[in-house]
């Protein structure tokens, strides 16, 4: 805050420049004043002098004094201040004068005098001669002319040492009124000042205290009034501020982006999800969602979506409260719908799968069932052959509910598999020794995969572990063609086991294997066995559970790999 307030400097001023007005009017009239009052005594003095040099001159008129006696008296001793003096007959003839009078009456000085006492019983006039300024008095008498003059530097002398006192007078005046207007103005100004400071530091939402033993009543009752304006305020100045704070914490907190605009389009707020969420301010979703912000209409709230590619927007745009005449702004909420919608649309063909799933089989048991009931059937061997495909089909009804039994487990079961010291040697061997005869059956050649140092055991599921390994054997026998050949195995990668299942079958293509481990889908399916398309399904779910990513390298017509790695124990 500054030293000194507006008031303060404007008073100042003002006070200066009427100190200062007032003090050259005083210094000019006292000026003018002495100058006359000088120049009066001037005359005076002139006047008696030349009264002096009448007398002298009727006395040497009437022969009391003579021509010696005359000009010594006018000489040494009425010149003595500085003035001289010049006696005349009655025809003009210098009868005696004052030696230093000589420069004072060259030219045509005494003429002009002479001349005009011939019209006047006296006359005055000023002379300069050189830096000096002579006042000249001359007075016409029966016995002659008397004439007197006085130099008037003495008269310049005093004026400027009149003035010189003057001036240091005025200036310690001046300065005495300068340190008591200064006094003043701060006394006057000292409330004005506690207020500016304490609205400054109320502004901070500080709390200010003034002291209120001050000089008067009246300054004493402001500064309680203060005292109790500044605690009320500050304290809402920190509810206001906490408020904000915290609505601030809030809205950066939230995964949905807010993005808030005034009533000119200007930015009121934008929190960090609803940066991430468009990309930047030159992305196409800003300018979607600002043109909605903008959009011109008498509705309250409205809503819109901004698809690009598989990625969709929702925002929800809604009027802020207006404030006074302004007009009111706009707040958007925007959230990343693109996950929901994959999930309606997985929802949406799960129940479409798992109705197209369970209507195959349960239609052909209804067909056959209803034939043999009706005694369509007579033959026993065509009745047999009836009661296998229900059968089968009962059996593939099973399978398809014990799956999706099993995979509604997995994904509802938060709890992690108990984990055990696995030997991955023994492993291997067991799962070739149990699925070798199905893939003889198949006339596929299967082999098993192992380095020959033993490799180390490792800590995890060892059931759970067979079940994925399973599902991607059975997996491979499917869309392995006759004559093919698949293999499993696992070996030492870096700090970990891994196991993998590899063949030689149709392959997949990129579309395939970004779709492979959904539920249902099933590649190829006029040239695989009858599945429920569930297995990877169950695999991926099984080893998510443990933490451990699946990698699928395949190449359609080339065969497939189907691996995972295990840390060591």
């Amino acid at each position: 805050m500054p030293k000194w307030s507006s008031m303060v400097s404007r008073f100042l001023l003002h006070m200066i420049v009427s100190v200062l007005a007032t003090a050259i009017m005083f210094f000019g009239l006292s000026s003018y004043l002495f100058n006359n009052s000088y120049s009066d005594a001037s005359f005076n003095t002139l006047r008696e002098s030349l009264r002096d040099a009448r007398r002298l001159l009727e006395k040497y008129q009437a022969g009391d004094v003579s021509m010696e006696a005359l000009r010594a008296a006018v000489n040494p001793a009425l010149s003595t201040d500085g003035g001289f003096f010049m006696l005349l007959d009655q025809d003009q003839r210098v009868l005696a004068y004052t030696e230093s009078a000589a420069p004072y009456f060259t030219g045509d000085t005494l003429p002009s005098l002479l001349a005009e006492l011939q019209s006047e019983r006296s006359a005055t006039v000023q002379k300069r001669e050189g830096h000096t300024r002579v006042l000249l008095m001359g007075e016409k008498t029966p016995e002659g002319y008397v004439l007197a003059g006085r130099p008037t530097r003495n008269f310049r002398g005093a004026a400027n040492n009149f003035r010189s006192r003057l001036l240091l007078s005025m200036s310690g005046v001046l300065l005495v009124v300068g340190l008591a207007a200064l006094w003043a103005a701060k006394r006057a100004a000292k409330p004005a000042q506690i207020i500016t400071e304490m609205a400054s530091r109320l502004i901070d939402g500080e709390q200010m205290t003034v002291p209120e033993n001050l000089p008067s009543r009246e300054m004493q009752e402001i500064a309680a009034a203060l005292n109790y304006m500044s605690r009320t305020v500050a304290k809402a100045i920190q509810d206001l501020k906490y408020e904000k704070d915290t609505m601030a914490l809030v809205l950066e907190g939230l995964n949905e982006g807010i993005l808030a605009v005034d009533d000119k389009g200007g930015i009121l707020h934008e929190n960090e999800a609803a940066w991430n969420l468009l990309l930047g301010e030159d992305s196409p979703a800003y300018e979607a969602v600002m043109a909605a912000l903008r959009k011109d209409t008498t509705e309250d709230s409205w809503d819109g979506r901004y698809t690009e590619g598989e990625r969709v927007l929702y925002f929800a745009v809604s009027r802020l409260p207006q404030a006074g005449n302004r007009r009111r702004g706009t707040v958007a909420m925007i959230r990343d719908i693109t996950e929901q919608e994959r999930l309606e649309r997985t929802r949406y063909d799960y129940v479409a799968n798992i109705s197209h799933e369970l209507r195959t089989p349960l239609s052909s048991i209804r067909g056959l069932g209803e034939a043999l009931r009706d005694g369509v059937v007579t033959e026993e061997k065509d009745k047999m052959r009836y009661y296998n495909i229900i059968a089968e089909e009962a059996t593939r009804l099973s399978r398809l509910v014990n799956d999706l039994l099993e995979l509604s487990s997995l994904q509802s079961n938060p709890a992690a598999f108990e984990m055990e010291t696995v030997d991955p040697n023994e492993l291997i061997y067991d799962l070739h020794d149990r699925n070798d005869s199905l893939f003889v059956q198949k006339g596929l050649a299967f082999r098993r995969s192992l380095p020959e140092e033993p490799l180390p055991d490792i800590r995890s599921n060892e059931d759970r572990l067979a079940q994925a390994l399973t599902i991607f054997l059975d997996n491979a026998r499917k869309y392995t063609p006759t004559g093919g050949e698949v293999t499993i195995g696992a070996e030492r990668a870096g700090q970990g086991i891994r196991f993998f299942v590899r063949d030689n079958g149709i392959g997949m293509d990129e579309e395939t294997q970004a779709m492979a481990f959904e539920r249902f889908h099933q590649a190829e399916r006029g040239r695989s066995d009858k599945g429920s398309g569930l297995g990877l399904a169950i695999a991926r779910e099984v080893l998510q559970k443990m933490d451990i990513a699946i990698q699928v390298h395949s190449e359609l017509g080339k065969g497939s790999e189907f691996s995972f790695i295990i840390p060591l124990a």
